[in-house]
């Protein structure tokens, strides 16, 4: 994935006369609405474009980014190696879990891999908001607890399951994230996201296609059959989503914001 982008380019989504919307994000829908109006005032919606960096390894973070719609990659980087996937954030997660735990610098990179929308906070004020709010802290530090094991699952996957078992899971995770059977990603994308090479993507992915589980287009992949999809994935698919369950069965409150 290219540095093309710099966080600071982008756009925001609200314009003159727009009107209030639902909070998508998981991780802020489960926040009492006590703790949510510290946020409000400061939350700002903005576009995410494909490859877009919203933060870099070894940099001090400008803001966070709560997920709305769309998918972002958390990748490490080698000299030797380029870049891997160490977990897949969506609308149940947000980037910035430096600013939460107060280490300020960050240690991987998020990349945005398919589009989408998010809802930003400069850094010094989230990092006042939490100071303030032991609340909204502690709420938060359940998706860093959560995402740790997201880390440690993905590298036993990576280093245990074969292409094919990891390329379903991976088009599986961002169908749940995205919540669309159709997935915009490319053969190349899914390939640098697992660190292999193309040809063994684009073989999983043809082999799938001729089985009837997804079809493919230009730039995307549509799931024909989701069942079939979960069959060709490892465990980790379902171990990987189960460890959302905490935001899943956490009431959700209609957080309204511009």
């Amino acid at each position: 994935m290219q540095d093309t982008h710099d966080p600071m380019t982008l756009k925001p989504v609200s314009s003159a006369g727009a009107v209030p919307f639902s909070v998508q994000n998981a991780v802020l829908a489960t926040l009492p609405e006590a703790e949510f109006a510290l946020l409000r005032p400061h939350l700002k919606a903005v576009s995410l474009k494909r490859n877009e960096i919203l933060q870099d390894a070894l940099r001090y973070p400008d803001a966070a980014y709560f997920i709305e719609s769309g998918v972002v990659s958390r990748m490490v980087r080698t000299a030797r190696d380029g870049l891997v996937e160490v977990a897949v954030v969506g609308k149940f997660g947000f980037v910035g879990v430096s600013l939460v735990l107060g280490t300020m610098q960050t240690i991987q990179r998020s990349v945005v891999c398919v589009p989408g929308n998010a809802l930003r906070i400069e850094a010094s004020a989230f990092r006042d908001i939490l100071q303030q709010s032991p609340a909204t802290r502690e709420h938060l530090l359940k998706y860093v607890q959560l995402l740790i094991a997201l880390n440690a699952q993905i590298a036993l996957c990576n280093a245990r399951h074969e292409i094919p078992q990891r390329v379903a899971r991976w088009i599986l995770l961002a169908q749940d994230r995205i919540g669309k059977d159709r997935v915009p990603v490319t053969h190349g994308m899914i390939a640098s996201a697992l660190g292999v090479r193309r040809p063994g993507v684009s073989k999983a992915l043809s082999d799938f296609e001729a089985g009837g589980i997804i079809e493919g287009s230009r730039g995307a992949i549509r799931i024909r059959d989701m069942a079939g999809l979960r069959r060709e994935a490892c465990e980790c698919e379902k171990i990987l989503k189960d460890r959302f369950r905490v935001f899943r069965d956490m009431p959700y409150h209609h957080h309204r914001v511009m």
